[in-house]
């Protein structure tokens, strides 16, 4: 209920899809404690899977690749990873946002942007402050302007030289490329505005991934995970039997939204999926169809059988949602509908 459901509208600029990190679970089932980011890295390592999300994160809450070298501390912006306990990404790059939950402190964050002395000389000029409905957004001109010249420096400059607008409240982090979407997310979080949880088939998904506890998750919409159907399979090859045996069919009946992230239980580390269907015999349908996929089909990606890579399986339907638990050593295998665009979950239309 944080991000505008306008953000679930495709458009022209490219997919939509949200990542969802969910770091208090993570820490708290690793019983890691920090207080400093250096003491959090030196706690985990590449077994665990607070180490593989770390980099999932976003710019803005101390997180991202750009974690050591990034301006996101208490003496710039009045936190640091230390505060956030979650967070959603979404939207397009360059016009991307962030909502985080934690503990934030609005006075902290005000008396440290009140401290310029390290800013560019462009930041100073441009910076300025707006009370609305009892949220202070701080900006600093346009969020979509690059400051080549000016990166991961005070206050919040990011990887590309830009200040996007930024507000915080006692538990939320707003961060977005327009002061126009911040107001829009302050305003879902007040339940003034239509928000993702409008949506019931984001909700449904949400809600799944909750129940299957994943520490992290991407949701899109049912095209996205076609991408690679495109992408990857070339139509010349479509009259070829062992092609379409060892990569395409049977493809999964037609689903709206998906859910896939990363949890871990007494069995080990699995991809959580979730399958939001037009109705429950679809999702039915797929219950096998996606045991089916997993026995027989090897990855475009690396060709290996997908048998090797989901050692094993745990699937169940509710209503028209399919929810799957697929057991594999993979800590990134999660992802991979998304940045690889890889074929496990191709569908019909």
């Amino acid at each position: 209920n944080l991000v505008p459901a306008d953000f679930a509208v495709s458009d022209a600029e490219g997919p939509i899809y949200f990542t969802l990190i969910d770091y208090a679970s993570i820490y708290q089932d690793e019983e890691i404690t920090f207080s400093t980011f250096d003491e959090l890295f030196s706690k985990t390592d590449e077994g665990k899977i607070s180490y593989a999300i770390i980099g999932w994160g976003s710019f803005i809450t101390g997180y991202s690749r750009w974690a050591n070298t990034s301006s996101i501390r208490k003496e710039y912006v009045g936190y640091d990873i230390t505060c956030v306990d979650a967070e959603i990404q979404f939207g397009q790059p360059p016009a991307n946002g962030v909502v985080a939950i934690g503990r934030f402190d609005p006075q902290a964050t005000g008396e440290a942007l009140s401290q310029q002395g390290e800013w560019p000389s462009w930041a100073v000029a441009a910076y300025t402050t707006e009370d609305y409905h009892g949220v202070t957004i701080h900006s600093w001109g346009s969020g979509l302007e690059f400051h080549l010249e000016n990166r991961l420096i005070p206050p919040h400059i990011d990887e590309l030289g830009r200040a996007k607008p930024l507000a915080v409240t006692d538990k939320y982090l707003f961060y977005a490329a327009s002061v126009e979407t911040v107001r829009q997310m302050i305003d879902a979080s007040q339940n003034q505005y239509s928000s993702l949880a409008d949506l019931p088939e984001y909700a449904a998904i949400a809600d799944g991934l909750s129940n299957l506890k994943a520490y992290v998750a991407i949701i899109s919409e049912g095209s996205q995970a076609n991408v690679g159907l495109y992408i990857n399979v070339n139509p010349q090859y479509k009259d070829k039997p062992i092609y379409l045996s060892n990569y395409v069919e049977p493809l999964l009946k037609n689903y709206l939204t998906f859910g896939s992230g990363l949890g871990r239980d007494a069995k080990g580390t699995y991809m959580a999926v979730v399958l939001y269907h037009e109705n429950h015999d679809d999702a039915l349908e797929n219950f096998s169809l996606l045991e089916q996929r997993i026995k027989n089909l090897s990855s475009l990606i690396d060709y290996n059988p997908w048998s090797e890579k989901i050692t094993n399986v745990d699937i169940e339907v509710e209503g028209n949602m399919l929810l799957a638990k697929l057991y594999t050593d993979s800590l990134s295998l999660w992802a991979s509908w998304i940045y690889t665009y890889d074929n496990l979950l191709f569908h019909e239309e």
